[in-house]
């Protein structure tokens, strides 16, 4: 039991060491370059639309990773894009976050060279941090499900309350990046405060739905737990930075709720075979 616990606080210490924000400092500045193609004025538009809210200093970046092209392209770029071809210029912020989002590139890179890609950017960071850790929830309960797994799975093997709640605190610095902020613990510690408190709380609330009810039922539960959870922590500081004010408690009610409902469509994917 003493040597059990011994590799369980080691689990732990190490999954916080790793906890850095140089890791995201690392993906801001990831480089990239993108080519906008097409007829002047469709150019013209849908650098607008990756631009909205740039500052002068930030259309000077801007530039240095998109260039705008009325002939095609004899340079390699990650992505060129087609303007012609899309119905409306907001197309091009889908176009672009799925290319790169497909290719594992650091999405907030975008947000921080291209504004405009930011809210879906924002997004995309919660909703596959709400996923990773619905799947990690899951796994964490099934030896309470199945006690044989239990004994099967060392400590380390098993998804922890640590290691949700490490995803949770890079996501959120991930967030105050995608919004020009400083990934510094000392300047965002007062904002990811409240994921500490919230995630003993979801916690423990998902131990006891799991002791409720039966079978895998209760596994997908503690997804489900995990999963609104974490998106809520999610809107909740993107609702920050965007508004330079915390939501209130009806908000924040509000946008539980609406995770909650979010959390019970994903669970029926969960459910299937």
């Amino acid at each position: 039991m003493i040597r059990q616990r011994l590799s369980q606080l080691t689990h732990w210490w190490n999954i916080a060491k790793e906890l850095s924000p140089k890791q995201v400092d690392r993906e801001l500045l990831t480089p990239f370059r993108i080519a906008l193609v097409g007829q002047p004025e469709r150019v013209e538009a849908v650098w607008r639309v990756l631009t909205a809210g740039a500052s002068p200093a930030q259309l000077q970046t801007a530039a240095e990773y998109v260039k705008r092209y009325h002939a095609p392209v004899n340079e390699e770029f990650d992505f060129v894009l087609g303007c012609d071809a899309l119905e409306v210029p907001q197309d091009a912020i889908e176009a672009i976050v799925d290319h790169f989002q497909k290719h594992e590139f650091p999405l907030v890179a975008l947000a921080r060279v291209l504004p405009g890609t930011r809210d879906l950017v924002v997004n995309r960071l919660i909703e596959d941090v709400a996923t990773l850790n619905a799947g990690l929830a899951m796994m964490s309960a099934l030896p309470s499900v199945f006690p044989l797994l239990g004994l099967l799975a060392p400590p380390a093997a098993v998804a922890d309350m640590v290691l949700l709640t490490k995803n949770q605190l890079l996501m959120v610095l991930r967030i105050a990046a995608a919004f020009g902020k400083t990934p510094d613990w000392k300047q965002r510690l007062p904002e990811v405060a409240s994921v500490f408190g919230a995630a003993f709380g979801w916690r423990a609330l998902a131990r006891q739905l799991v002791g409720l009810v039966p079978g895998g039922v209760g596994v997908v539960v503690k997804g489900m737990i995990a999963y609104a959870g974490t998106l809520t922590v999610g809107r909740a500081v993107a609702w920050f930075y965007a508004t330079g004010k915390s939501p209130s408690q009806a908000e924040r009610e509000r946008l539980y709720r609406q995770a909650w409902e979010e959390a019970r469509e994903k669970s029926q994917q969960w459910r299937q075979p």
